[in-house]
């Protein structure tokens, strides 16, 4: 008959939870708690191990009362411990297995779960932190933009002041060479008026010297 000791039975299960304990540990380091599944877990957790340690509790008193009935000299105690007591501790041992099995798969699949959507969560962090360096980016280059548009516009500013400075000294220059043309003319006027009435005034004194000179003859 295959039996489980107390014993092993123990030993299993706290090496099975100090791999559960791995395992949350390993969960914990991603740093997101999901409080609602981690208290459900908990508590499901709580009630196995109430049902097992009854469970382990009845196959321990039976497996002691088989044994002192197996070993009694009474045959009826060795035939109470055979018909009634043996079965009790087979139907108990063969509970305790598929209890622990169930465990077992129990851990497996939380620790599947764990791992899956520690997963889950790291590709979404992955996803999130390429978007905040996407934004980053944008931003940067927001800022850039914003720089050379207000350079743009202080050169276009400068530009046109500049251009405005020109024309209006343009418009000075020009109005300075129109003026000293207009002087030019006026003096090359006087100049030719000047001579032109000195001429008349000398050929009027020379007939008046020429009259005079034929009047007194």
């Amino acid at each position: 008959m295959p039996t489980t000791t107390p014993n092993n039975t123990l030993s299993s299960r706290t090496a099975r939870t100090a791999s559960t304990s791995s395992t949350a540990s390993s969960a914990s380091s991603c740093q997101v708690t999901i409080p609602d599944y981690s208290v459900l877990r908990q508590t499901n957790i709580d009630k196995i191990n109430g049902f097992y340690n009854t469970l382990l509790s009845s196959y321990t008193q039976n497996f002691s009362d088989y044994t002192k009935g197996n070993a009694s000299s009474n045959i009826n105690d060795r035939t109470n411990a055979t018909t009634i007591l043996k079965p009790k501790v087979e139907d108990a041992n063969n509970q305790i297995i598929n209890l622990s099995q169930t465990m077992i798969n129990s851990v497996n699949q939380d620790t599947d779960l764990i791992n899956e959507q520690k997963n889950t969560l790291s590709q979404k962090m992955t996803k999130i932190d390429t978007i905040m360096a996407n934004l980053n980016m944008l931003t940067d280059k927001d800022n850039e933009m914003t720089v050379l548009n207000t350079s743009r516009d202080d050169s276009l500013n400068s530009t046109k002041t500049n251009t405005e400075n020109m024309q209006f000294n343009t418009y000075i220059y020009i109005g300075m060479c129109i003026l000293i043309t207009l002087i030019i003319i006026g003096l090359i006027i006087y100049l030719v008026t000047s001579s032109n009435f000195s001429n008349k005034t000398e050929n009027k004194n020379n007939n008046l010297y020429k009259n005079i000179a034929n009047n007194t003859k």
